[in-house]
C-alpha cells in the first residue's frame, strides 16, 4: 500500500525534528510492503497470531526507490499486515497483505491477544519521529477470519485509571488468559503528547479484555524494567506463571547510574503468579545466554509435561554489540540449550511468534550499530523460520509439519534423569514445577487450546512425563523391558513364593522415592520468596542514538504511576 505522511509538531524540539524530516523526502510515495527486491529493513513491529494468520502491527521500514535507498531512510508503517499460515510458503514468495489502519502509526506497541474473540488490542509505543501525535487511546483490531479485519477505538471500563497510565515503549508485555500485562518500560515525549522528558515507568499495568478494566501500579517483581520480554507459561502452578527474560532496571529517582543499575541475567530467572502476584526465582543451567541483553524476542511452545521457550538476538548496550545467537529454555528442567545462529546476521528489535505446530517466525530486526536502515537485510522480506524440533533455521514455512515435541538435546537431557539433579530455590518452586497441567493455556502457542477460558484440564506429574519425552523408540525399549521384568518376576515368585516388592514412584525431581501423602497434595498456595540474586552488570547508556533518533534524559520530577 502506498501512503503519504503529513506532519504536525508540538514544542520546539518536535518542530525541529519535523523540519529535519522535510529535508529527507517527506511526501514521497512509500510502501508498507515493498517488493522483495526493494525491501531493505523492517524493525520495531509487533506480531500476534489469530487463527490461520499472523498479524503485524506498527514499526518502521526502509526500502529501495529506483535502485537507491528512499530519500527518507526509514518510514512509519501505516497499515496492519497479515500472513497466511494455513499453507506453506517461502520468505521470498509469501504474500504479505496490507490492511488499512485509521489509528496511529507507532513502533514498539504493546499487543494483547484475545484468541477467543478473534481480536487483539494495541496500546502504548512511540510515535515515529513524533508525527501526528494524539492523546493516548486503546485500539482494538477485530479479525475477519480471512486475513483482514477492522480497527476501532475501545473505551476503557475505568477511564480515570486509564488516564493515570504512562504509555511507554520497551516494556515486557504478555497475555495471560483474558488479561494483558505491561511490565516496566520508558515514557518519553515520543510516547505521550506534551511530555517534555523521559521517565522510567515502575511497576506493572494490567488490562482485562473481558471487563475492559485497567489496574495501575500493580506490584511486579521489578521496581523498574526496560528492554525485557515476558512469557506466559500456562502448564505450571494453579494460574500459570509469567516469566521474565533479560532487560535492565534503571533507577526511578535521579539520573541513571551505571554503577547501581541492575542487569537481569539468564542464569537466575524471575517469575510470578499473575493472579496472586507472588514472586519466585530459580537458577538455570546449561548453555546460559550471555548478558546484558535487551530488545531480543522470545516465544513459547507447550508440550506434554513441559514448556520450552525460544530466545533470539538482542543488543548489549554496555558494550555496543548486537547478538545473533539463539537458545531454547526447557521447563521444568530450567536448562538452556544453544542452537544454530541465524543466517540473517546480528539483529535486535525483531518480533517472534509461533506458527504452525513447531516453528518460530522471526519478523524484521536490524543491527543498530551498523548502518541500521541502509544495510540490506540478507533475509528475504526480513523473514526467518526456526524449527523447534530440528533446531534449524530455514527460509521456508511448512504448514504440514508434525506436532511439536522436544528436540533431541532436550529429550536426552530428561532421559538421563537430569531433572533429579535440579537444585530448587525452595520447596514451593519445586512443587510449582512438579505437576504440569494440560489444556489450561491461553492459546498463545502450539499445544494449547484456542479457547483461553477452557476449563478442561488434567494434571500430570512432571517426573512421569519426563521419561515420556524420550519418544517412541525408548517407549518400545521400555515395553520390552517390562515384558522381560514381568516374566522374570513371575518366575521368581514361583521359585520363592514371595510377594512382589512395593512399587516405585517418582518425586518432583524425577528421582525414585517412596509414595507419600505429600506427593499427591497438588500445588500449594505460593508464598513470597527471598529476593532474586541476578548477575549484575551495568550499562553505560540508556538508549542508543541510532535507535531513539533523539536525545534522552530522565526527569526525576515527573510523576510516577499512582
Amino acid at each position: 500500500m502506498a501512503s503519504f505522511t503529513f506532519l504536525t509538531c508540538v514544542g520546539l524540539y518536535k518542530c525541529l525534528a519535523v523540519l529535519a524530516l522535510l529535508g529527507r523526502g517527506v511526501g514521497a510515495a512509500i510502501f508498507d510492503v515493498p517488493t522483495p527486491q526493494n525491501y531493505v529493513r523492517r524493525s520495531a513491529a509487533k506480531a500476534t497470531v489469530l487463527g490461520n494468520y499472523v498479524y503485524i502491527d506498527g514499526g518502521e521500514i526502509s526500502q529501495m526507490d529506483g535502485g537507491r535507498i528512499n530519500a527518507r531512510t526509514s518510514n512509519p508503517v501505516n497499515s496492519t499486515l497479515s500472513i497466511d499460515i494455513s499453507k506453506s510458503w517461502t520468505a521470498e514468495s509469501v504474500v504479505i497483505r496490507s490492511i488499512p489502519k485509521p489509528g496511529p502509526n507507532k513502533a514498539n506497541v504493546h499487543l494483547f491477544t484475545d484468541k477467543e474473540a478473534g481480536a487483539f488490542y494495541s496500546w502504548g509505543g512511540k510515535w515515529i519521529f513524533g508525527i501526528n501525535m494524539t492523546e493516548t487511546a486503546l485500539w482494538k483490531f477485530t479479525a475477519d477470519g480471512n486475513g483482514g479485519g477492522t480497527w476501532s477505538l475501545d473505551a476503557p471500563g475505568n477511564p480515570s485509571t486509564f488516564a493515570e497510565l504512562l504509555p511507554g515503549e520497551y516494556a515486557a508485555v504478555t497475555t495471560a488468559g483474558e488479561s494483558g500485562y505491561v511490565i516496566g518500560g520508558i515514557a518519553s515525549g515520543w510516547t505521550q503528547i506534551f511530555r517534555a522528558r523521559n521517565q522510567v515507568i515502575p511497576g506493572m499495568a494490567k488490562f482485562n479484555m473481558k471487563t475492559k478494566l485497567w489496574e495501575n501500579g500493580t506490584t511486579s517483581p521489578f521496581n523498574t524494567l526496560s528492554g525485557a520480554t515476558a512469557e506466559f507459561v500456562p502448564p505450571f502452578g494453579p494460574n500459570g506463571l509469567i516469566m521474565m527474560f533479560g532487560g535492565w532496571s534503571p533507577d526511578v529517582v535521579g539520573e541513571p547510574n551505571v554503577t547501581t543499575s541492575t542487569h537481569w541475567g539468564f542464569d537466575n530467572l524471575t517469575f510470578f503468579d499473575p493472579e496472586t502476584k507472588q514472586n519466585y526465582w530459580q537458577k538455570a543451567t546449561g548453555d546460559v545466554p550471555p548478558h546484558p541483553r535487551t530488545r531480543h524476542c522470545t516465544v513459547g511452545f507447550q508440550r506434554e509435561g513441559g514448556y520450552d521457550i525460544f530466545l533470539y538476538g538482542g543488543i548489549n548496550q554496555r558494550d555496543r554489540t548486537t547478538y545473533n545467537d539463539a537458545y531454547v529454555l526447557s521447563l521444568p528442567g530450567f536448562v538452556w540449550t544453544k542452537v544454530t545462529e541465524s543466517p540473517g546476521g546480528r539483529r535486535a528489535e525483531q518480533t517472534c511468534v509461533s506458527v504452525g505446530k513447531r516453528q518460530v517466525l522471526s519478523i524484521g530486526g536490524l543491527n543498530p550499530y551498523l548502518n541500521p536502515w541502509t544495510t540490506q537485510d540478507p533475509l528475504a522480506q526480513g523473514l526467518a523460520i526456526f524449527d523447534m524440533v530440528d533446531l534449524k533455521w530455514t527460509d521456508s514455512y511448512n504448514a504440514d509439519a508434525a506436532a511439536y515435541n522436544a528436540s533431541q538435546p532436550v529429550t536426552e537431557w530428561y532421559s538421563k534423569g537430569s531433572l533429579a539433579s535440579v537444585t530448587w530455590s525452595s520447596g514451593d518452586v519445586q512443587r510449582l514445577f512438579s505437576t504440569a497441567t494440560e489444556g489450561n493455556g491461553d492459546g498463545q502457542g502450539p499445544g494449547s487450546p484456542n479457547q483461553p477460558g477452557s476449563t478442561e484440564s488434567s494434571s500430570t506429574p512432571v517426573a512421569a512425563i519426563a521419561g515420556g519425552v524420550v519418544g517412541g523408540v525408548v517407549a518400545l525399549v521400555a515395553i520390552g523391558a517390562l515384558v522381560w521384568f514381568l516374566m522374570r518376576r513371575k518366575k521368581k515368585a514361583q521359585d520363592i513364593g514371595s510377594a512382589a516388592a512395593a512399587p516405585t514412584s517418582y518425586n518432583g525431581h524425577g528421582g525414585p522415592n517412596e509414595m507419600s501423602s505429600e506427593t499427591n497434595q497438588g500445588t500449594p498456595s505460593p508464598r513470597p520468596l527471598d529476593k532474586p540474586q541476578p548477575g549484575v552488570n551495568q550499562y553505560s547508556e540508556l538508549y542508543t542514538p541510532e535507535q531513539m533518533n533523539h536525545a534522552v534524559e530522565l526527569d526525576a520530577s515527573m510523576p510516577q504511576r499512582r
